[in-house]
């Protein structure tokens, strides 16, 4: 423990920096890979097909464990589960920097997952029970939730510097592991001891925690194939073990109410959805519906940004920047709004900046500035923050302390679905506007205020295939559509390159002018190799 000479709100500050700063790596960890992930594959020898895969497992071991591993940090002590959890992530942070091939990279990705999800609903506990109620406890869970788009744009800005520099990529994963470990450290020193009186007594349910590990993880898991497998939901497998995932989760519900009506232990307890008071089942469809939106418009701005706009991983995290600021104010602001300004505003406030933020994407005008439509979106998409903080306390409130961590891990599961469902609807929704365009008459394009172009955009992006459409002028209507191109006949094709030419989709400064032309590979997927052609897309998850 911290010296008593040390005064009081030193040691709450640095128990709120350490706390925030592993959930800051967490989030640095998929906005670097994301960005540096063509670098990674090219060096390791990915298959096309395998870029997805590393954030893709780490975000699938992060979502299935996190309410089992919050139950467990309620049974052990959040403290020692945070402290376990920080050194599993720094551990193999320092493995995947020392991957040799793809699927180890992929394999040590999947583990740094397991530690996140330890780590994240035990450091939520732990700012719930040891800030009393009050602006210092407003305060911590506003500094928590700007972790999250800070980590992401530092991720994206080191990550695009690293991969493009001489210090190679698995720089990124080495500095992830350094910081691990110091956070680690800092936790030993100075978080509070944990409390047998604040523990869960009854011991863990451990076929609820078979059926919900399984049931999330298969849900997850089928979410994220359906944005990739060949025919998307028309794929059998998907709907097949969509069903089996709603199924082993219908079982895991009936055990859980079963054995909380015979007083035993219970992995979640479902009472609390239908407890007087708690608004446990309103408010996590809320963080559901509004992290649909932001992480779908935050998975489409910079593919928009690469694919579109043709821009570098690098310029598109800079022009990224004004999301973290503003994620970093509004959080900020919300510490000390929270105390004056009824939640319900506050949710209401958040939700509806999402909503403009996806409105403007949808009408964006890829011929205008950035400052003009796009910098509009990256200012009012993190107000939604405002959600995040007044749900994530609002979630911790309705649950006994002996139960914090596992109140947390219920808030992330709830952000976790959030994405998996939005990306998985998102994604169809633009992969079937997009076919429709590309059967329509050459000439022909989508209006601005076309119903199904405003029904997209309610998810947070517009058809991705419809952005940046040609003129009349031309005989060839072409889209690209979710990073494939697509046309309605077939197109030249240069026999020595072995590339499509593409016609520039606009015309910015920084980037082609309206008569040239861009080659774009699409041959085959095969493993990347160096070479001196530029690469078209980087998909960024």
């Amino acid at each position: 423990m911290l010296s008593t000479k040390m005064s009081q709100s030193v040691q709450d500050a640095l128990i709120t920096v350490t706390i925030c700063g592993v959930t800051v790596l967490s989030i640095f960890l998929t906005g670097a890979t994301a960005v540096a992930i063509t670098t990674i594959g090219n060096d390791l020898h990915f298959k096309q097909a395998e870029l997805q895969w590393p954030i893709n497992i780490y975000t699938l071991s992060y979502g299935c464990l996190l309410l089992l591993l919050g139950r467990i940090a309620d049974i052990i002590g959040s403290k020692k589960m945070f402290l376990v959890g920080s050194a599993w992530f720094s551990v193999w942070s320092v493995a995947a920097a020392l991957a040799p091939n793809a699927w180890t990279f992929i394999l040590f990705f999947a583990f740094q997952g397991i530690g996140s999800a330890a780590n994240t609903p035990a450091g939520i506990a732990m700012i719930s029970s040891y800030f009393p109620p009050g602006k210092a406890k407003n305060r911590a869970f506003s500094i928590l939730g700007a972790g999250q788009p800070i980590g992401y744009i530092v991720g994206l800005i080191l990550g695009g510097i690293l991969a493009q520099s001489s210090i190679s990529w698995r720089a990124i994963y080495g500095l992830q592991a350094g910081l691990g470990l110091v956070l680690c450290v800092m936790g030993w020193i100075v978080l509070p001891a944990d409390q047998a009186e604040k523990r869960y007594n009854k011991g863990l349910d451990w076929i609820g925690a078979i059926l919900s590990t399984g049931g999330l993880g298969l849900l997850v898991y089928d979410l994220g194939e359906s944005i990739t497998a060949p025919k998307g939901w028309a794929t059998p497998f998907i709907p097949s073990l969509l069903g089996t995932a709603f199924l082993i989760i219908s079982a895991f519900v009936w055990w859980e109410l079963r054995r909380e009506a015979k007083g035993q232990s219970v992995l979640l307890p479902m009472s609390m959805f239908t407890r007087p008071g708690t608004r446990m089942g309103p408010v996590i469809f809320v963080v559901m519906f509004g992290w649909w939106g932001f992480n779908t418009l935050s998975y489409f701005v910079p593919l928009y940004l690469q694919q579109i706009l043709l821009l570098t991983p690098l310029q598109s995290a800079v022009r990224l920047i004004p999301m973290g600021i503003s994620g970093l104010l509004t959080n900020l602001v919300t510490g000390y709004l929270i105390a004056v300004v009824p939640g319900q505003i506050l949710v209401l406030i958040g939700l509806m900046s999402c909503i403009v933020s996806g409105i403007v994407f949808a009408l964006v005008n890829v011929h205008a500035s950035y400052w003009a439509m796009t910098f509009i979106v990256m200012i009012t998409l993190p107000v939604l923050d405002l959600a995040y903080t007044v749900g994530n306390m609002q979630v911790c409130l309705s649950f006994d302390r002996n139960s914090q961590a596992l109140a947390g891990s219920i808030f992330g599961v709830a952000t976790r679905l959030g994405t998996s469902i939005g990306l998985a609807v998102s994604s169809s929704v633009a992969n079937s506007v997009s076919k429709k365009f590309n059967e329509m008459p050459a000439n022909s394009a989508l209006s601005a205020t076309d119903p199904q172009v405003l029904m997209t955009a309610v998810f947070g992006m517009r058809g991705i295939g419809l952005v940046g459409q040609q003129s009349k002028e031309e005989k060839r209507t072409s889209a690209i559509e979710m990073g494939r191109l697509s046309t309605t006949e077939p197109a030249p094709r240069d026999e020595e390159a072995g590339s499509v030419i593409l016609e520039p989709y606009l015309n910015t400064a920084d980037r082609l002018d309206s008569d040239s032309r861009t080659q774009v590979d699409i041959s085959p997927p095969e493993p990347l190799e160096k070479s001196d052609k530029s690469s078209f897309a980087t998909e960024m998850v």
